[in-house]
């Protein structure tokens, strides 16, 4: 049966314009992954330290920062991924090294238990000075740590990355950072160790400290506050026309970068559907409200960034000259709303969008940022590279904790009964062995190639027996 010519015509322009924009999106996200490569290839110092921003149209000024280099790791590995960047793994070397101190004349500063300080000179690591923040900070260190346990995951073969990521991960006292005596996790650290001022408070992006902390041996702080940072059901909410989304107090939003930096770094927030549930949701709210409220028909994303004002941490009702940031949405995901971003930022021969897409004002449109941090643009990369790769950070983000998992390798089985026992009426109590028995034969989301083999049943009646025989042992030495 032929077509009749009018519908020949309509299909033939909506499979036209189905390809086009395919066509379009793929021009367009490989002009900005090349964008960005650039970005990371320029923010990463001679030094192997990592500048936390880069000048758009100039010289670039500022210090380095610990979390810049935990961004970049991600952002090379992705870009090794792509094939985009083929001295990455040398690159990822680099950085580990410098911030492991093992790169002469580089020594970072750090506080005795091990904290990395916020801002550093981007030749040797001492402090910036010059008016810069010079706070051990355990955010900061927390996303280095997390950036070399996934470059880790993803050069699986690279000893010395392996090697380096040990060293990072077990020289900083995360659990220090987690206050005494409430759920809340310190904002800076002395530099004779332990914390100092206030504490965040559940929830926000210090998850990833806590997530850290559960992740060492001498854990108790961050177990007696486990479930205030990682049970959802515990969790200060917002809702927005029907729909919940975390923050840390009921009567404030909480900016895009809170839940998006989890989804990428955390393998606690990554690998639980209830927490990736708040990652949708809290894009939905961005969406709706700068739709309904403020008059937008692409435009949204509100994020911490540069404005015409300055810094600030936008969010729902707090967004100074109602700047959205295109490197929020294509975290998200959201490849119509990144088209649409890249579409209205032409030409894109300007100098200021060298390094990719910026930040948008509405109420003064010609507004370019002077300068873009690299945690904005990395943002921008990863939502490209997973818009291309679903699976990417997810399999080579850390594993996620579960209780009873003593040696923390992902598998509750019978080593982390002998763990258990070796440490009983010290680091373990009672409950602990509960969570072992509850959680038995549970595999976490391990990254990579990496497998695990389930424990049969007839092991764990083995390890009971055993278990039952040490009590008996243990009621005649404690009488």
């Amino acid at each position: 049966m032929r077509l009749p010519y009018s519908l020949v015509v309509v299909v033939l322009i909506v499979a036209f314009t189905s390809n086009a924009s395919a066509q379009d999106l793929n021009a367009a996200r490989d002009d900005q992954i090349n964008r960005l490569k650039n970005y990371v290839v320029d923010a990463i110092l001679p030094s192997g330290l990592v500048r936390d921003s880069l000048v758009l149209n100039g010289s670039s000024f500022h210090p380095a920062t610990p979390d810049a280099a935990g961004f970049a790791l991600l952002g090379l590995s992705a870009l090794d991924h792509l094939g985009k960047l083929p001295d990455a793994e040398q690159r990822v070397v680099d950085i580990l090294s410098a911030h492991a101190g093992q790169t002469p004349g580089v020594v970072p500063a750090r506080s005795t238990d091990g904290h990395f300080i916020h801002f550093m000179n981007i030749n040797n690591g001492a402090p910036a000075g010059g008016g810069w923040d010079a706070s051990y900070s355990p955010i900061s260190s927390a996303l280095l740590v997390s950036g070399a346990q996934f470059a880790r995951n993803h050069f699986p073969n690279n000893a010395t990355i392996a090697s380096l990521t040990d060293q990072l991960t077990n020289s900083v006292d995360f659990n220090a950072a987690v206050h005494p005596t409430n759920p809340g996790i310190f904002f800076d650290m002395t530099a004779s160790g332990g914390g100092a001022g206030g504490t965040a408070q559940p929830w926000n992006e210090y998850m990833l400290v806590e997530s850290l902390a559960l992740k060492q041996p001498n854990n108790v702080r961050a177990l007696a506050v486990k479930d205030m940072w990682l049970d959802v059901n515990n969790l200060p909410k917002r809702n927005f026309l029907g729909t919940d989304t975390l923050t840390d107090n009921p009567s404030a939003w909480a900016p895009a970068f809170w839940v998006q930096q989890m989804h990428f770094f955390n393998g606690d927030f990554r690998h639980s559907a209830a927490f990736e549930t708040f990652f949708e949701n809290h894009r939905q709210v961005d969406q709706q409200y700068s739709a309904n409220f403020l008059g937008e028909t692409f435009r949204y994303g509100l994020t911490a960034g540069v404005s015409p004002q300055g810094y600030n941490a936008d969010r729902i009702g707090n967004h100074p000259n109602n700047v959205f940031s295109p490197e929020a949405v294509a975290a998200w995901g959201d490849m119509d709303t990144f088209l649409d971003f890249y579409n209205s930022q032409f030409p894109t021969t300007d100098p200021r969008y060298k390094y990719g897409l910026v930040r948008e004002s509405a109420t003064q449109p010609t507004w370019v940022p002077f300068d873009a941090g690299l945690v904005d643009h990395m943002f921008l990369l990863f939502g490209l590279v997973e818009s291309i790769d679903a699976n990417f950070f997810a399999d080579r983000v850390f594993a996620e904790f579960i209780a009873g998992d003593f040696d923390d390798n992902g598998i509750v089985d019978g080593a982390d009964f002998l763990e258990w026992q070796q440490g009983f009426g010290t680091i373990y109590d009672a409950a602990d062995l509960a969570d072992w028995e509850t959680n038995y034969g549970s595999v976490s989301g391990l990254p990579l190639s990496a497998t695990a083999s389930v424990p049969e049943p007839n092991s764990l009646m083995l390890l009971l027996v055993a278990w039952a025989t040490f009590a008996q042992r243990h009621r005649r030495w404690h009488p």
